[in-house]
């Protein structure tokens, strides 16, 4: 057979090798782990090679170091998902006769290419396709995730007792004296189960009041009016970044705090029950990407900042930058929290001298995405860190891409069907098109909780509606006919549009949606 879709590599495999690739495939313990060393980072060979540890997980890979031969450093981690690829080097008869095993590239496109090599080398290539193939089978549920990461969390907890642990708190000063009242926790006090008492207030705590003090301060840590956190954008959809310009009174023990308090409400909710607790947030995608250790890119503007990707973005990678009369450059100004400008900042080495162009835009972009979403907020993503992981590894962590993250957190909420027929837009009249359209209903009105949470995922870019339910969506939900036939769906999140192409039948329809809404949005296969 004549194949013509260009260069690839074969994997081939012994049947030890095989019988490995799908133990791993099969097993409920969604990290495998392979020895690798570090030879080459962005087609620069290391004076010496480093000897790295490869994690594998049905949603990233993830390479990691040693420190003093106990302390685990990420240094590379790279979604699964068709965008990254491996490619294979040719062995050389030293390292063949060595035993030191094969060559390898991994490369994402966005992140600079790393060349590693290891005696297992097909076994983590293989592993690797084999959790892509089956993630694009729509065959991993997060239902399942969940599960295994509950009794994982409750596992690395056996040895702490959930016994009453009891807490006064000053509701006029909530955050301050609850940080005052648990600073001195061990993680075996956080692990205890809280008897919440608030000054000056009588009555009995039986998990009411303790969910109260949840949801309160859960608002004054991730409520972008308090400071901690902010909004890119006002509006009932703006979603919450960390702030680096945060009022004087906030630390980086407020985000250290605040991680604390996320760690417990997993832990809490890996107990099931009534101890079940969700945090009450909407967290950009960028920020919930670095909380799982993905490498941030231009991509996420367009959820996170979406005034920002229309006005700009958008329009950089649409039109022809050789052509624009004003010159940009590697540079980005940087302003405080009152609009005023405090410096400005070179996105690349010597970046105020580098021109953009059509050829470097895509790279200025992922740099003003790091700089933007990243970079300006690292010290205080990683005081956050700090507190999730002290009740949280952050191994448990990387089997969620961000969209379950968030569904991990805040839950899938309520919605109702009613509220979704009475508030959309349809944009499209055709006969065929309102065939479809009915085909949307029918399958809309089967979808579970978490499906919903999905769907609002993929076209809104969270999963939790406004207050007002979808009347309070601004613009409205959109449902429009897309010029094709038998593609998956995509969105706009910038608009709240849906574009649903054309189908042969309902099966192939609802086939489609739920692959779309479940791993569409893996990589940003939104348009």
């Amino acid at each position: 057979m004549e194949l013509h879709n260009g260069d690839f590599d074969i994997i081939v495999l012994n049947s030890i090798d095989a019988t490995l690739v799908h133990k791993n495939i099969a097993s409920k313990n969604h990290n495998v782990c392979y020895e690798a060393k570090l030879l080459g980072i962005n087609m620069e060979k290391l004076i010496k090679p480093k000897k790295v540890l490869c994690y594998v997980s049905p949603k990233q890979l993830i390479v990691k170091e040693m420190i003093l031969k106990f302390i685990p450093k990420r240094l590379f981690t790279f979604r699964l998902c068709p965008s990254t690829k491996f490619h294979f080097l040719p062995e050389s008869p030293t390292k063949m006769v060595e035993g030191l095993g094969g060559t390898f590239l991994i490369d994402d496109g966005c992140q600079p290419k790393i060349e590693l090599t290891s005696k297992e080398r097909n076994v983590i290539a293989a592993t690797f396709t084999n959790f892509l193939l089956k993630n694009m089978g729509g065959s991993e549920t997060f239902r399942d995730k969940q599960d295994f990461f509950y009794h994982e969390v409750r596992k690395y907890h056996q040895k702490h007792y959930h016994d009453k642990l009891s807490m006064k708190a000053n509701r006029e000063k909530l955050l301050e004296s609850s940080m005052k009242v648990t600073k001195s926790f061990s993680v075996s006090d956080w692990c205890r189960n809280f008897e919440i008492t608030f000054q000056g207030e009588q009555g009995v705590d039986w998990g009411g009041v303790r969910r109260e003090w949840f949801e309160l301060i859960c608002s004054q840590l991730f409520d972008s009016r308090f400071g901690l956190f902010k909004s890119f954008y006002e509006g009932q959809q703006s979603l919450v970044h960390p702030n680096s310009h945060r009022p004087s009174h906030l630390k980086l023990r407020h985000f250290e705090f605040a991680g604390r308090i996320v760690g417990k409400c997993l832990y809490e909710s890996a107990l099931g029950g009534s101890y079940r607790q969700l945090v009450r947030a909407r967290f950009t995608r960028s920020f919930l990407a670095q909380v799982i250790g993905l490498r941030v890119h231009y991509k996420y503007f367009e959820q996170d900042d979406p005034d920002l990707y229309l006005t700009k973005i958008k329009y950089l990678l649409e039109n022809d930058i050789d052509c624009i009369d004003t010159e940009l450059y590697f540079v980005e100004e940087e302003y405080d929290g009152g609009g005023q400008l405090l410096k400005t900042v070179e996105l690349v080495p010597s970046g105020a001298k580098i021109k953009v162009t059509n050829v470097t835009k895509h790279r200025y972009l992922d740099a003003l995405a790091q700089f933007r979403l990243a970079t300006s907020v690292r010290d205080e993503v990683d005081a956050f860190l700090k507190g999730l992981n002290e009740l949280i590894p952050d191994n448990l962590l990387s089997i969620f891409d961000e969209n379950e993250l968030e569904l991990l957190l805040c839950g899938t909420g309520h919605y109702s069907i009613a509220d979704f027929k009475a508030n959309h837009v349809i944009n499209g009249n055709s006969v065929e098109f309102r065939r479809i359209v009915g085909w949307f209903w029918a399958a809309v009105s089967n979808f579970t909780q978490e499906e919903m949470a999905r769907l609002l995922q993929f076209t809104t870019g969270c999963s939790q509606l406004p207050p007002g339910g979808f009347k309070e969506l601004s613009p409205r939900f959109q449902i429009t006919a897309a010029p094709t036939f038998g593609n998956l769906p995509t969105a706009h999140t910038c608009f709240n549009q849906l574009c649903l192409p054309d189908y042969d039948s309902y099966e192939q329809f609802e086939k489609c949606l739920l692959l779309a809404i479940s791993e569409g949005t893996e990589g940003f296969g939104m348009v």
